[in-house]
């Protein structure tokens, strides 16, 4: 069965026969019943009937159950999906790992992929839920777009088929990142610039995109009217999704199509201009004559998404409200129809996915994402990514789901004492019984949810408003199904009675999900980002939520449909971190008492007006605030003070206001919670550092990242029971620039919730390491849940699940970093801290390898080595071997055949005179001139522009030393060298007296475990660990040992096997003997580390160590190290040998201890 034929089926009514072969062909499935076997369904108003079909098996021994249920003609599936979930339980009843489930309606049907209703265990053992099973549903039939459905299935004809398999073919994420790919590549094409990398990347010079008098030169302005264009076109795409009962668009094809562009030449100007801001933006009543056929079934929508901003270049003909720029602001026809036939390709959705329902189709919060990307691309400043340069990504939707639950759980706990596990099945896409509240319970929820202000302060598209408004509309429906508390209350809110009258006639025709959600939109949202499209693109999302509810009537004027709401006053344009100016006048502007009563008023009449009443109210609110300033108008002629960034600030504009004030801009003073992903960016590379630095900031340091300050920030702007909840970087939690962040959430707030994500990650477009921090503005003495999660962890998955079963408690104290670390790992860390020295107050040096400044250069292959021996044997005495970090391996290398060419700048200090090519080395001389200007003119060199850089301990590389990796994947690699050896800057030495034993040491699994706990500063993506200088000195390390010589005669050993190419033992490979005397010395150390717990437990290694392993190093031949190596390896298999047999003990004796240490991945 190929895609074509499963493009004719999907197509089309469901047709049983049909359905029967799909799944015999693509899912092969054999296990078919004769005759479906009708499932006996409770009473409900959703499903006719259902029918079992069969099953089949999948490779990895998963039972996917066959499913189909008749559903009544006048089910809405999308307001149904919670009622839908309870009923699907009575179809599977959990007997089947997964189901594919047809539910039949008319001539549409959807086809519904239902994953992880068992979990299972490594071992295949059945599982605790760890969360609602996920339904991923193609909507299918006639008039549907089947090509993705169509092209998936297709894939999985003759494989067979795992679980992952069936998911894959049913991922929304793959469809996501397909769908942005489309996206970026029109954007590019209207601005120019490249997109893609290699072979795949596209050129698209200066872009077809002409705007009037405009260089292409201002990159910004380019940018913006872009992303401006692409979010009206796109918002108008999911508006044709939105019909009514009679199956009428609110917006017709013939507008807005690729027909559309066929039929119409200059599109841009003659359709789609007048459109946006003759038609959407217009009362139907208001409207101009000749406008195109089908606008008159278009409602106005207000809002303001469709009012022509200054740089749209809208300059309308009043008759035909065609622009007077036809000739200079120019978009080939080409582009939009290549666009819309792309677009028509697609699924579209208007009702927003959630996490556990997922309609694989675009939905409006992969608008959020197409514009996070798309903000992301061109900073015109700099000309790099402005995701570097602001540093933001996109959340992933089951972390944000996650944040905006438990942040709303514990915001509830603080104001009504009720315990998390009553309040969060509140929050819950399932019809579980909620806890027996009582109605004073229940008022003090609602009351509550009522009043709260919640703030994104990095608001970027507004995922985290949007994640929020449904987590609060999910606990309305639940503790309000009928609204009616809920609508009264906002109608009581209001003073004027006029208004009052008029809103609540307004809920009273509109859908109870629309009033919800109004409600919640009105008083409880706010956002706020420097840039000023991103507050743009938060506004569209709220618009898309509210019209997914409206109901069309086309008996009422404008076909039923409430405008939308004007929301200049909730996401504002501003910088976040920047203060106001303080005031110089002893009576504030916010004492005046009347002014900002009647602004409030204001700003809540302005969210539901338009037209001539819109202006009216924005002239209104400019005069009430510069009313305000009467007092203070000697100060506007200074730019900096703070009555002119007041009165200076026009919130009906998209400029950016360099200040925020929540109380000016709001009216609101503080927030209950404050919610985000704010940007990750060192410090140094801001341009305004030098103003920020004197922001008073506690959290300011000059090495260190921006959100500190966004934490430092938001929890200023928390009420006193306000609840902050962030996801950033978590180099905080470790590095020196996070300790006086560290310092102030223990002095100022109450860290509730950690969730060290350590290197699993969380955002596909960055290699970030990051945390999820959940803390209370009030101060109490309570300890930090926390949890370092794991690679057993995947990203979709339950997170307060895997919280809930993997979390300790933590006390964290002043100027400390914050470990996550069990009891286990607490008493190991007071033990070594306590009984031994740093490695820092050893008599040992650490140093960097060589920075050559031109590694292409300086560093050679073998062949190139040779050419210049055999030009002047001379030359060997400045070529050395080298060893980078990936040449290293525990207790020995592999050597890649390269060489440094030590050409280096002397050392005065010890009359080391820099290298003389012209007068020692003249054939090297013509070596280098070969790379000409560029490598002359380099900024890293010493004396001669063919001298290294000055390195000061040059000489230290001819001495015995450590070689260490700077980074590597699981534990330390380190060699012993006595072989003169140099390093690059991917290895660093260790010298000083006595060393080879630490050899041992620092191979060892403990010092590993050690290391990367308590003082690794965090590490790198995945199982990624560094070994700076500055933290490995921290870790402690016995100092006089009285048995250092038997740890140096096993790393000889060790060092001599992994060197060794012939083989130990016929019947073993030399790295099975060389892994099991690693486990030895692994042993040895713990007992050097812990000796009276291993004496207390009558294990001991190092004495018989000391029997059963002969040193080699005073042997002369091969032969002879072979056999004394063979005998030890003999000895360690004797049954009655105490290495051997203490081996398996001490993981039972002394589980405490070594549990901890080999757990460590």
């Amino acid at each position: 069965m190929d895609k074509s034929r499963l493009h004719k089926i999907f197509s089309k009514a469901f047709n049983q026969p049909e359905w029967i072969e799909v799944l015999k062909d693509v899912f092969g499935a054999k296990q078919l019943l004769v005759q479906p076997n009708p499932i006996m369904l409770p009473s409900n108003d959703k499903a006719k009937a259902a029918y079992e079909l069969g099953n089949f098996t999948t490779s990895d021994d998963r039972i996917i159950g066959l499913y189909k249920i008749e559903l009544n003609e006048d089910v809405w599936l999308e307001r149904n999906k919670v009622g839908l979930r309870e009923l699907l339980r009575n179809v599977y009843k959990y007997d089947v790992d997964g189901a594919i489930i047809v539910f039949e309606q008319s001539k549409k049907w959807r086809l519904s992929f239902v994953s992880e209703i068992k979990i299972l265990n490594d071992e295949g053992e059945v599982i605790e839920q760890a969360t609602e099973p996920k339904r991923y549903t193609y909507l299918l039939g006639k008039d549907e777009k089947v090509r993705t459905p169509s092209d998936r299935l297709s894939k999985l004809v003759g494989k067979t088929l795992a679980l992952n398999d069936i998911l894959e073919a049913f991922s929304v994420e793959a469809l996501n990142e397909e769908f942005y790919k489309v996206i970026a590549h029109y954007f590019y094409q209207l601005i120019g610039g490249k997109i893609g990398k290699d072979k795949k990347a596209a050129d698209f010079g200066d872009g077809i995109l002409q705007l009037p008098s405009v260089p292409k030169t201002n990159k910004l302005v380019y940018q913006e009217f872009a992303v401006r264009l692409i979010g009206r076109t796109i918002f108008s795409w999911f508006l044709k999704m939105k019909k009514s009962d009679v199956g009428k668009e609110l917006l017709p094809e013939n507008l807005l199509s690729s027909n559309a562009v066929k039929n119409n030449s200059n599109y841009y100007h003659t359709i789609l201009e007048r459109l946006f801001f003759q038609t959407l933006n217009t009362k139907m009543e208001n409207r101009i004559d000749n406008l195109p056929q089908g606008s008159e079934q278009i409602p106005f929508l207000n809002g303001g998404l469709f009012e022509p901003d200054t740089n749209d270049y809208y300059r309308p003909n009043r008759t035909t409200g065609i622009s007077e720029n036809l000739n200079t602001l120019k978009i080939s026809d080409d582009w939009f129809l290549n666009l819309f036939t792309e677009l028509e390709k697609y699924n579209f959705t208007i009702d927003e996915n959630s996490v556990t329902d997922i309609e694989v189709s675009v939905d409006p919060e992969m608008l959020g994402r197409i514009f996070e990307n798309l903000l992301a691309e061109i900073d015109p400043d700099s000309g790099e990514t402005a995701r570097k340069a602001t540093g933001s990504f996109y959340t992933p939707r089951e972390i944000v789901d996650y944040m905006a639950t438990e942040s709303l759980v514990q915001y509830l706990h603080n104001k009504t004492d009720l315990k998390h596990e009553q309040l969060r099945p509140v929050f819950k896409m399932t019809e579980e019984k909620l806890f027996d509240f009582s109605d004073t319970d229940v008022e003090n929820i609602l009351d509550a949810l009522d009043k709260i202000k919640i703030l994104d302060p990095a608001c970027g598209s507004g995922a985290f408003p949007m994640g929020v408004l449904q987590k609060i509309v999910m606990a309305l429906q639940k503790l309000d199904p009928d609204a009616e508390w809920w609508k009264e209350r906002q109608v009581k809110r209001i003073k004027n009675q006029y208004v009052r009258k008029a809103l609540r006639e307004k809920l009273e025709d509109s859908s109870v999900e629309y009033a919800r959600k109004i409600g919640v939109i009105q008083n409880s949202l706010y956002g706020v980002d420097i840039q000023p499209i991103a507050a743009e693109i938060s506004k569209l999302r709220c618009f898309l939520s509210l019209v997914v509810d409206e109901t069309i009537n086309e008996n009422k004027p404008n076909r039923g449909i409430e405008p939308l709401p004007n929301l200049e006053f909730k996401f504002v344009t501003a910088d976040t971190l920047m203060k106001l100016p303080e005031q110089k006048q002893q009576r504030s502007m916010f004492d005046n008492f009347e002014e900002l009563q009647k602004l409030e008023e204001l700003r809540t009449d302005y969210l539901q007006s338009s037209g001539k009443k819109k202006e009216k109210i924005k002239e209104q609110y400019i005069k009430v605030q510069t009313k305000m300033f009467k007092n203070e108008m000697h100060l506007f002629t200074d730019t900096q003070s703070r009555a002119y960034k007041l009165s200076s600030w026009n919130p009906f504009s998209h400029e950016k206001a360099d200040w925020f004030d929540p109380k000016w801009m709001y009216g609101v003073e503080d927030f209950d919670v404050v919610i985000g992903n704010p940007p990750y960016v060192q410090i140094k590379w801001l341009k305004n550092k030098t103003i920020l630095s004197k922001q008073g900031f506690k959290t300011y340091v000059k090495s260190g990242d921006i959100y500190c300050l966004f934490y430092e920030k938001s929890t200023e702007l928390l009420s006193d029971f306000g609840v902050g909840s962030f996801i950033t970087s978590n180099k905080w939690l470790r590095a020196s620039y996070g300790k006086p962040l560290r310092n102030y959430l223990i002095n100022s707030s109450t860290p509730i919730k950690l969730m060290d994500f350590g290197g699993v990650k969380v955002f596909k477009s960055a290699t970030v390491d990051t945390n999820i921090l959940i803390w209370n503005k009030k101060r109490n003495d309570l300890n930090t849940d926390a949890v370092l999660i794991k690679t057993d962890f995947k990203i979709g998955s339950d997170l307060q699940f895997y919280f809930k079963k993997n979390s300790i408690k933590n006390s964290f104290k002043l100027d400390e970093s914050w470990v996550l670390i069990s009891d286990k790992d607490k008493k190991i860390r007071h033990h070594v801290e306590t009984n031994f020295p740093t490695l820092f107050n050893h008599n040992i040096e650490l140093f960097y390898g060589i920075l050559t400044g031109a590694n292409p250069v300086f560093i050679i292959d073998g062949n190139v080595r040779n050419n210049l021996i055999g030009y002047d044997s001379n030359n060997s005495n400045v070529i050395k071997p080298i060893l980078r970090g990936k040449d290293l391996i525990n207790f020995g290398y592999e050597f890649a055949d390269v060489y440094l060419l030590n050409i280096h700048n002397g050392v005065k200090t010890l009359n080391i005179p820099p290298i003389n090519l012209e007068t020692d080395y003249p054939t090297l001389m013509m070596y280098f001139e070969q790379f000409g200007d560029k490598f002359m003119n380099r900024g890293e060199k010493g004396e001669n522009w063919y001298n290294l850089r000055s390195c000061n301990y040059i000489n230290k590389f001819e001495e015995n030393k450590i070689i260490y990796a700077d980074i590597v994947q699981d534990r330390g690699k380190f060699y012993y060298d006595e072989d003169c050896f140099y390093t690059n800057d991917t290895a660093f030495i260790i010298v000083g007296d006595n060393i080879k034993w630490l050899t041992a040491i620092l191979n060892s699994k403990l010092f590993t475990y050690l290391y990367k706990t308590f003082y690794s500063g965090g590490g790198l993506s995945d199982k990624g660990l560094r070994f700076k200088k500055e933290f490995i000195e921290k870790v402690p390390v016995p100092k006089n040992v009285p048995v250092k010589e038997i740890f140096s005669e096993i790393t000889t050993v060790l060092q001599f096997i992994n060197i060794l190419d012939t083989q130990i033992n016929p019947h073993v490979p030399n790295s099975h003997i060389s892994q099991l005397f690693e486990e030895v010395i692994d042993a040895m150390v713990m007992e050097l580390y812990f000796k009276d717990d291993f004496k207390k437990a009558g294990i001991e290694f190092i004495k018989y160590a000391e029997r059963d392993f002969a040193p080699i190093e005073h042997l002369k031949t091969e032969e002879e190290k072979i056999e004394v190596i063979h005998e030890a390896y003999q000895k360690l298999r004797q049954k009655d040998n105490e290495i051997r047999n203490n081996l398996k003990l001490m993981d039972i004796k002394l589980a405490d201890i070594v549990e901890p240490i080999k757990s460590l991945r």
